[in-house]
């Protein structure tokens, strides 16, 4: 079984809608639990790196 790692730094696909907008809210065990089938055919571990809006993330 191929083996993958899920890295998450919030963003727009871990956003929920909020009083002001997107919030990035989902850590990468909540967005993985959308894909479940993936883990029929890989060993998927999951790490949170950040939890940033992407107009947040900047190079430095």
């Amino acid at each position: 079984m191929k083996k993958v790692l899920l890295l998450t730094t919030g963003g727009t696909i871990a956003s929920k809608s909020g009083e002001m907008g997107l919030l990035p809210e989902m850590n990468s065990a909540m967005l993985l639990d959308y894909a479940s089938d993936l883990r029929k055919y890989y060993d998927i571990d999951t790490k949170d790196l950040l939890n940033l809006d992407r107009s947040n993330i900047q190079s430095e």
